[in-house]
């Protein structure tokens, strides 16, 4: 009796296809839920000084990391399975619940802490040249194009790099 090592190959490969599949799936069903308890964790905090109630502990409401913008940033990133721009990163911010209302200007909060990050080699660039997002410009005799800067975790595009060379 002779054994189907391809057909076995090929049902594993399936099984693992539609595994990574569902995997995405549930991954999308958690952030929306996130959003929502983020939702919801904002405006119980809201009301609950008129209900003359206790308001919930803001770490309740997702699984959002301990401390302050820079560790946020970090665990979104690490997170993350592409490149992020600074806009994306705000948004992943207000979608695990992260309060911003202390800060003047979020976005450019958000900037400070990227460049800080990459200057420390934790985080690195990725230009990109996307008409859609960016700006043409012209000054004096040249012209040119402001892209999106994307941002990935360094550890995770040096993995991307590595795996790269060895296939």
């Amino acid at each position: 009796m002779s054994v189907d090592y391809q057909d076995w190959y090929r049902k594993a490969k399936e099984e693992r296809a539609r595994i990574l599949g569902e995997k995405q799936q549930l991954l999308r069903e958690i952030e929306n839920r996130d959003q929502q308890l983020a939702a919801l964790g904002q405006t119980m905090r809201a009301i609950a000084p008129l209900a003359g109630e206790q308001p919930p502990d803001p770490s309740e409401d997702c699984d959002s990391p301990p401390g302050g913008m820079t560790d946020s940033i970090r665990a979104i990133l690490n997170r993350s399975h592409e490149a992020l721009t600074a806009s994306e990163v705000r948004e992943s911010l207000e979608s695990i619940g992260f309060d911003m209302k202390s800060y003047s200007n979020p976005l450019a909060t958000i900037h400070t802490v990227l460049r800080r990050l990459t200057e420390a080699g934790e985080v690195e660039t990725k230009h990109e040249v996307e008409k859609i997002a960016g700006k043409a410009f012209k000054i004096g005799k040249y012209n040119g194009f402001v892209g999106v800067g994307r941002l990935r975790r360094r550890s995770r595009a040096i993995e991307d790099e590595t795996r790269g060379k060895h296939r």
